[in-house]
């Protein structure tokens, strides 16, 4: 069994044979989809190795996961949207279209997200297996579905978020995660320890990290933050901060 060691290590084998590649052909290179934590490890290595022209995207900005390519712009990605559309009325969700993509045989690395609409579900993959899914995937947990490749220029979607107000002892790492959390100081450092908690995508175990507004962090199981505003003291000399929490 691999061990998360092992896995890092062979992704960072992958991705540093990408960027060779793209060196030799002298043209965009390209991964699969890549999860928080593997574009964690992969942007530590790239800083690590001293390279910067790289570009993460996942079809549409703010996407999870992501596609690392190498010397390549927005346009260049094999990333096509696959638009499956039903009745208003049936309510599916990203699990539901989830499995069913994958009961087709392909691995969870060449879908990227999956956004659920009312009626309509935009699921992002890669182009090469685009008309693969578009052909086998008609039934989505009982529902039936028409499915097309999708058009991104009528494609909007924007972050839902709800603001959450806290106040903390100070802008470490740990005090905003217990605000966030409710947890003890004490089982919210172990929470960090564990390996969890990815601040600005990079993941730390930092416990005394200064986060500061703009940051974004995430917290696995809690979800997605944006550290969108520092307030002014209040009377006990903690600090007033604001909290967006994507939905």
């Amino acid at each position: 069994m691999n061990t998360p060691g092992d896995n890092n290590g062979l992704l960072i084998s992958r991705i540093s044979d990408l960027y060779y590649l793209a060196l030799e052909r002298n043209k965009p290179v390209f991964s699969k989809f890549l999860n928080e934590q593997e574009i964690s490890v992969c942007l530590n290595a790239l800083k690590d190795f001293g390279i910067s022209d790289y570009k993460f995207f996942g079809g549409y900005n703010g996407s999870q996961r992501a596609v690392l390519g190498f010397f390549a712009e927005n346009e260049d990605f094999p990333i096509t949207p696959v638009e499956f559309t039903y009745r208003r009325q049936d309510v599916l969700n990203h699990s539901q279209f989830l499995g069913t993509i994958l009961s087709t045989g392909l691995e969870r690395a060449v879908i990227g997200d999956i956004i659920c609409q009312q009626g309509k579900t935009y699921v992002f993959v890669l182009s090469n297996h685009c008309d693969y899914i578009i052909s086998r995937v008609d039934k989505v947990a009982r529902v039936g579905v028409k499915s097309k490749k999708a058009d991104l220029s009528g494609f909007t979607y924007s972050l839902k978020f709800k603001e959450v107000d806290y106040t903390v002892s100070s802008l470490r790492l740990d005090n905003i995660v217990a605000a966030i959390t409710g947890l003890s100081r004490e089982k919210t450092r172990v929470l960090i320890l564990s390996g969890v908690v990815f601040k600005n995508q990079i993941q730390t175990d930092n416990v005394s990290a200064k986060v500061e507004a703009g940051d974004t962090f995430s917290i696995r199981k809690y979800g997605k933050f944006i550290l969108s505003e520092i307030g002014t003291l209040t009377k006990k000399g903690r600090i007033k901060i604001r909290v967006k929490q994507f939905i």
